[in-house]
């Protein structure tokens, strides 16, 4: 009583009134009531109170904030595309069709990260395909950087990195935090370097066991293989296959602006 004593004084509130409304709330069912804070000099102030709806947004948002956190935390993604953004993508502009490409993968991949609810509830994929050093790896970690600012679960994370993982786990006998499981309960698994590393038996399970349990969840893939390489076996054809279902493809050819300025 002291406490509410003092925080009425500190704050110069002389009385407080709860008035009942007989309304309950289509959210939670609790009755709406008023409360009525009269400060001195008269002046009042009157709150709502009884309804629940908004503490449990608030918590749920907590609860979606520091989800979003563990993911950051789990994702295996290099320093420097930590700042990677759309607005310092560079575009190449020595060469007219490369640049055609790079503006329009620039311009869909900004707006499915912008819109990202959207294209949650509509399932939809990306498939980013291309030649090295043409910003496939940038778009993404842009996706990614977008994406977790808006509090949802984003898992980046090369396949290279994904399969070294998961021998990692298998060797140490533990799935307590299992790459699996963070993998195909993000909301947005961004799946870099499909195909960068050697594509053995193991490497090609594993991918076809995440692509395919990732079938109705949102996912970005990129790649430098071609759909010719794909298509050389009958799993990699499979794996292709899911991975373009729902998915918009964008496809980016050109010069590696890694080695320009190179003889």
């Amino acid at each position: 009583m002291e406490e509410i004593a003092k925080f009425m004084a500190e704050h110069k509130i002389i009385d407080t009134q709860v008035e009942h409304t007989d309304i309950e709330c289509l959210g939670c069912g609790r009755e709406i009531q008023r409360v009525i804070i009269t400060f001195e000099g008269g002046s009042q102030k009157m709150n709502e109170a009884g309804c629940m709806c908004e503490a449990n947004r608030k918590a749920q948002e907590r609860q979606r904030e520091l989800n979003a956190r563990d993911y950051d935390r789990f994702s295996v993604i290099q320093n420097e595309y930590l700042e990677k953004s759309f607005d310092n993508y560079i575009v190449n502009s020595d060469d007219e069709e490369q640049k055609k490409m790079q503006s329009e993968a620039l311009k869909f991949t900004k707006h499915y990260a912008l819109n990202f609810s959207s294209h949650l509830k509509e399932k939809q994929n990306l498939f980013i395909q291309g030649t090295f050093g043409t910003g496939k790896t940038h778009l993404a970690a842009a996706i990614r950087n977008e994406v977790s600012k808006q509090n949802y679960k984003v898992l980046f994370i090369s396949l290279p990195n994904y399969i070294e993982a998961l021998k990692k786990e298998f060797r140490d006998k533990s799935n307590h935090h299992s790459i699996y499981k963070w993998a195909t309960e993000a909301d947005l698994l961004i799946l870099d370097d499909v195909g960068a590393n050697r594509m053995n038996e193991f490497a090609i399970s594993e991918l076809f066991r995440l692509v395919d349990a990732r079938i109705d969840k949102c996912t970005v893939y990129t790649t430098n293989m071609t759909s010719e390489e794909f298509t050389q076996t009958k799993e990699l054809n499979r794996i292709l296959s899911r991975m373009v279902n729902r998915a918009k493809a964008i496809v980016i050819k050109g010069a590696d602006y890694r080695r320009k300025g190179l003889m």
